[in-house]
């Protein structure tokens, strides 16, 4: 009996390590985890030199669904300033500062290698859903 659970579980737990890493290799790993809408007051979104401050529950709801677009993996980042800063402030006083570039991503200080496309994606959606007022020639950011 114990030598059939040993001969299906060692096989389940090598394929799962293996479809995980998989999984991690491609798609990277959540931002934004832990960021949840009903705990934010408000959220301020700077993009080159534009701000907004959202306080309407539907556009902080965006603002969250957004930034759990980006991914990251592991590894040394190529910095520089951020494009695109989303700060949510939580009804608890603390705050949350999630930004990017091109391929860095910047939360809380600290930088991440951006997954893919996943920075690039998240600043022409933040510009799409937040300044679409202010797109010239209907040009999205590079």
């Amino acid at each position: 009996m114990t030598k059939k659970v040993t001969n299906f579980i060692i096989p389940f737990v090598i394929t799962t390590i293996i479809l995980l890493a998989y999984f991690y290799l491609v798609h990277g790993l959540p931002v934004a985890q832990e960021l949840e809408k009903t705990n934010i007051v408000s959220v301020q979104i700077m993009q080159e030199n534009k701000t907004i401050t959202l306080t309407n529950n539907e556009d902080i709801e965006k603002a969250v669904n957004v930034v759990k677009v980006l991914s990251f993996h592991f590894g040394e980042a190529n910095g520089g300033p951020a494009d695109t800063m989303c700060t949510f402030y939580q009804r608890d006083g603390s705050k949350i500062k999630i930004g990017t570039n091109n391929d860095t991503i910047f939360k809380n200080d600290r930088q991440y290698v951006g997954v893919n496309e996943s920075c690039r994606f998240f600043e022409n959606l933040v510009q799409g859903l937040f300044f679409s007022e202010t797109l010239q020639g209907g040009k999205l950011c590079n």
